[in-house]
């Protein structure tokens, strides 16, 4: 589950140390560190924070699929339009 935002003058972003430990770990061993960032807010540095949009492309692309890499979002949505019973045809 997509943790929520924080947003700091127009900047939605995510601190990676209020992530559920799952999540951090594997975020941390497969983004680019390069994507952290610090944001200065009411003067408080506040460090290891990640642009939302790049938290959502992460956990979308990565972390979702190895979740379950042999569902796709149309399996999953095929799955729930499904009928609950099938009826027999035969007479």
């Amino acid at each position: 589950m997509k943790v929520n935002t924080s947003i700091y003058k127009g900047i939605a972003y995510i601190q990676v140390s209020a992530l559920p430990p799952d999540q951090k770990e594997k975020l941390l061993q497969t983004i680019n560190q390069e994507l952290l960032i610090k944001i200065l807010v009411d003067g408080k540095l506040v460090g290891n924070c990640l642009q939302y949009k790049d938290y959502e492309t992460w956990f979308d692309n990565i972390y979702a699929a190895q979740l379950s890499p042999a569902k796709t979002q149309k399996e999953v949505k095929e799955k729930n339009s499904a009928p609950l019973v099938q009826m027999d045809d035969r007479g």
